[in-house]
């Protein structure tokens, strides 16, 4: 107000003084131009003059100002298409935690362009698009996100193994996991992704190679570890045998499965469960003599009752030596009666006939069991047959046991 005030003031006073100057003397100007010709007194000019330049004045200031506004409309306008665009993007986001597939996919697939991050979210957007079974979509947006951020391929690569994954396509999941381990050799999702799929694919060799580097895991389940060892080695043993098998390679199947067995971890090596299934494919596979081998070693290591049971229903290279083996065993275990029923089949094997009921009846009267009792009963009928519908009974019993082919007396 002040500053009006002032100048009000001293326009004022320029008009006083102009206005006494132009009495005392108007001056005279006179300007020619071609054909024109401008006559006027020297105070009219000068005024002209100061109202031009005024006027120009006002021109530049007014053009500076509509400048400057155009630059702060343009930068709201900016700011409140950022604005939303963030707002979109944590809306979809969100949506994408919910489960609402579709929602999501669209608010972050329109917020993507005005994103700082838009990888974040053509990546959601691409999760999102494969929940909804819309493949094309989410590969789409998976070139979107790489071509957003050229040095992304890492990233990329992961969400892309995962929608593989999700898409039961495991095998270019593998291929695509394989490309991203050869970037980073120990990243953590990449590894237990890998397991994943070699468990998916029931490549058990390879899910034993991995074990190494889930172990430096330091937040993986050290028992749930431990199990997948186990079951990769058993379940590798039993395709090893399969394989074997289907190309009639038995005679080479002794020297096959040593090597394989040669590899296993020594903590691994005596595993009741493992060498079950070791045992269990030498059987199968014809190699009853390997097997007897194998269990008479891992025995003298340590005692288990579960080998001793199939100790019992293997042949030897040598039944004779194989019953001394088992029966020294009994000096130290006399009342096992696992260990008695492999010594009645063993002696049944001998062709021992007395003493091999002598031991289902000391193995009966110790721990009475389906097997045992089976077995003294289809004992019982070659030496004393029975004449009524017990032996019927009896008969029905040994059947549903799927005892052991063994050399049995002749009936009387």
């Amino acid at each position: 107000m002040k500053r009006i005030l002032a100048l009000f003031i001293i326009g004022i006073s320029i008009a006083l003084v102009l206005s006494f100057a132009v009495q005392q003397d108007p001056g005279y100007v006179r300007i020619s131009i071609g054909n024109w010709l401008i006559e006027s007194n020297l105070w009219v000019m000068l005024v002209a003059n100061l109202l031009l330049i005024a006027t120009l004045i006002a021109l530049l200031n007014l053009k500076r100002r509509l400048s400057s506004s155009r630059k702060v409309l343009s930068a709201w306008l900016g700011k409140s298409g950022n604005n939303r665009a963030n707002q979109n993007t944590e809306n979809g986001l969100m949506a994408l935690l919910e489960g609402n597939w579709g929602n999501a996919n669209k608010l972050l697939s329109r917020s993507a362009n005005k994103s700082k991050k838009p990888i974040i979210n053509y990546l959601a957007a691409a999760h999102a698009a494969n929940e909804l079974g819309q493949i094309k979509d989410a590969e789409l947006l998976l070139k979107k996100a790489y071509d957003s951020t050229p040095d992304s391929e890492f990233a990329v690569g992961i969400a892309q193994a995962q929608i593989q994954f999700q898409q039961a396509q495991f095998e270019p999941c593998l291929a695509t996991l394989l490309r991203l381990k050869k970037q980073q050799a120990n990243h953590p999702f990449v590894i237990k992704l890998l397991k994943s799929v070699y468990l998916k694919l029931e490549d058990w060799q390879q899910v034993i190679e991995l074990i190494p580097a889930l172990k430096k895991e330091t937040k993986i389940d050290t028992k749930a570890l431990s199990e997948l060892e186990s079951l990769a080695w058993n379940k590798l043993f039993i395709q090893k045998a399969d394989e074997l098998d289907h190309r009639s390679q038995q005679d080479s199947a002794t020297e096959i499965l040593a090597s394989l067995w040669r590899t296993v971890p020594d903590h691994l090596r005596f595993e009741t469960s493992l060498v079950e299934t070791y045992a269990h494919q030498l059987i199968r596979l014809k190699q009853s003599p390997t097997c007897e081998t194998l269990l008479r070693k891992v025995l003298k290591k340590g005692w288990d009752d579960q080998l001793v049971s199939i100790y019992g229903t293997v042949e030897g290279s040598k039944v004779s030596e194989q019953l001394i083996h088992a029966e020294n065993w009994l000096k130290e275990r006399p009342n096992n009666a696992i260990l008695l029923l492999a010594l009645g089949r063993l002696s049944l094997r001998n062709e021992l006939w007395g003493k091999a009921l002598e031991y289902f009846e000391a193995s009966k009267r110790l721990h009475e069991s389906r097997e045992n009792l089976a077995e003294l009963c289809r004992l019982s009928m070659r030496m004393k047959p029975a004449r009524n519908n017990i032996q019927t009974e009896f008969e029905a019993l040994i059947q549903s046991l799927s005892l052991p082919d063994l050399p049995l007396p002749a009936i009387k």
